[in-house]
């Protein structure tokens, strides 16, 4: 879709870090059945390009009340970047896509732990901001990895340790090997 979209509407959405974020936005009414309910249902469908690409960048369906006005749903919308932002330096910054669990209860005690951080993170951001306005939860981990006290181990511990993790990765890769025969 090149050139002005015939029909849509130019908004502002919030203040970014370069100014404005401003964009196209067709909206239309739109009705949904997926063939396994009684009835179909009515939803807000838009279309949004950021000014000056051009592609369309989004599309998406809302089941919020009819009357909401498009400047509200455009706003919404415009909201989920915050939400991936926040799980992206989850992920980054505090570890949350790197467990290596094997039990529910281990996953749910690492994503507690990674939230817990993240809060931390992200309440030290907001009341540094109003000294350094560009910072991010990056530079608080690479503040705190540098401002911290660390222990060095020493050789023996490092091996020691190593040796552990050895340990437990022989056991669990036995034991699945002994569940594979039980199931044979």
């Amino acid at each position: 879709m090149r050139g002005k979209i015939s029909g849509a509407l130019r908004l502002s959405l919030r203040e970014g870090e370069k100014g404005a974020l401003k964009a196209e936005y067709l909206h239309a009414m739109v009705w949904i059945w997926d063939g396994a309910e009684k009835q179909a249902h009515r939803r807000h469908l838009l279309v949004r390009r950021e000014v000056g690409a051009n592609e369309v960048s989004h599309y998406c369906l809302s089941n919020a009340p009819l009357e909401m006005p498009l400047q509200k749903l455009a706003q919404v919308q415009a909201q989920r970047y915050f939400i991936e932002h926040s799980f992206h330096e989850a992920k980054s910054e505090c570890g949350m896509a790197d467990y290596q669990v094997r039990r529910w209860d281990a996953w749910h005690h690492h994503m507690a732990l990674v939230m817990l951080a993240m809060l931390f993170l992200v309440k030290q951001k907001m009341t540094g901001r109003e000294q350094w306005q560009m910072l991010f939860v990056n530079d608080l981990v690479t503040a705190l990895a540098h401002m911290l006290p660390r222990r060095q181990l020493t050789a023996e511990e490092l091996a020691e340790i190593i040796h552990k993790r050895h340990q437990r990765r022989f056991s669990a890769k036995k034991s699945v090997t002994r569940r594979n025969v039980a199931l044979e």
